[in-house]
């Protein structure tokens, strides 16, 4: 069975429990802080994913670190993924759960790449304008790319809007090229 697939059962699983307990949205933001703090954490992540480490030294160092922030739910939870031999796909149930967190709330994930840093404004009016268009909550995760040269490019689950300049220009190319070939 593909690590997302039992990723995705255990994402499912403290997802019921939570709902259960009334504490949803608790536990998704342990989550979340969990997998921030794996991603940006080398060492961490390099933890979970040794072998050579044994599985009580690593509940002992994940307890240190995360036992006053975490609801004891989350907590429980992430000790019973180590004690199964399972922390290495932790990082995975994180998104699992993200994901199945994010339909369960009607919530879209949009990625907006602009040439430059965007303002406030226009962030608000690409959040209004995809929020009308999908019938979603959005959250933006903004990132620069100077290689668009200008506008924007947006992401959002399997839709991509270009609207950048390299993407004018791309498009511009393939048709100057399709009209040299066919004549």
């Amino acid at each position: 069975m593909s690590n997302f697939r039992v990723a995705s059962r255990y994402a499912k699983s403290l997802i019921d429990l939570s709902i259960e307990q009334n504490i949803l949205d608790v536990v998704c933001g342990d989550i979340k802080l969990l997998n921030n703090t794996i991603q940006q954490n080398e060492s961490l992540e390099n933890l979970l994913k040794s072998p050579v480490i044994k599985g009580d030294k690593k509940m002992a160092i994940i307890t240190q670190i995360f036992d006053k922030s975490f609801n004891k739910l989350t907590m429980s939870f992430v000790l019973i993924i180590t004690r199964k031999h399972r922390e290495i796909i932790l990082a995975t149930i994180c998104e699992a759960f993200i994901a199945q967190y994010n339909d369960i709330n009607k919530i879209a994930t949009a990625t907006v790449k602009t040439a430059v840093e965007a303002s406030a404004e226009i962030k608000a009016e690409i959040q209004n304008f995809l929020q009308q268009q999908s019938g979603k909550s959005v959250e933006l995760k903004m990132l620069v790319d100077s290689s668009l040269i200008g506008g924007v490019m947006i992401q959002m689950e399997d839709r991509l809007y270009d609207a950048s300049i390299s993407g004018k220009l791309r498009e511009a190319k393939k048709q100057l090229l399709n009209t040299y070939i066919s004549k």
